[in-house]
């Protein structure tokens, strides 16, 4: 995530706020009303709206991500309109941003392994969902759960994608030296 210079008040001289995510973000997520919702916390909501590409997903990490400033921190609002000339308005940097705070996350250890846990509780929910297709007479009903159900595995995959490092390709030199070369 980059640092964002936000215009805090009219009257006073833009800052700029450099993002940090840890224990502090992750607790003014997690309880955030706005956020929770489908009986999900605050976070998890966050980490699916990441994953959905839902750009109000993008303006809730910044904001939070400010935590850390306690007093200081600004509003949404004023992340928003920082967000809006340093991000929205250029279509891929709104893309790129999406993946960028989902591996930011996946820097702080702690949030890491609330991300480990996230997709542990998805395995969990597709296996309790397969076992009641599997029971479910309504086929129209059996349809919107298969629905539901491979979207959470497409979230989940997409999410495992992720945080799993990218092997390199062999380096030049690993090549030359092969000995049919």
């Amino acid at each position: 995530m980059q640092a964002l210079t936000v215009q805090v008040n009219p009257q006073a001289q833009p800052a700029v706020f450099t993002p940090k995510l840890n224990y502090g973000f992750y607790l003014q997520t997690r309880d955030d009303k706005s956020l929770a919702k489908n009986g999900q916390d605050g976070f998890s909501a966050l980490v699916n709206g990441l994953l959905d590409e839902n750009v109000d997903m993008i303006i809730a990490a910044y904001h939070h991500s400010f935590a850390w400033y306690n007093r200081s921190q600004p509003s949404a609002t004023a992340v928003e309109e920082a967000l809006e000339t340093a991000m929205f308005n250029d279509e891929k940097a709104t893309d790129a941003a999406f993946d960028d705070i989902l591996k930011s996350l996946q820097a702080n250890d702690f949030l890491a392994r609330k991300l480990n846990e996230f997709i542990k509780n998805n395995d969990k929910l597709t296996a309790t969902m397969k076992k009641h297709i599997e029971t479910m007479t309504d086929e129209d009903k059996k349809d919107q759960m298969e629905i539901g159900m491979t979207q959470i595995d497409d979230s989940t995959t997409k999410l495992q994608q992720l945080m799993t490092p990218q092997e390199s390709s062999p380096k030049q030199d690993e090549l030359d030296s092969h000995p049919l070369n």
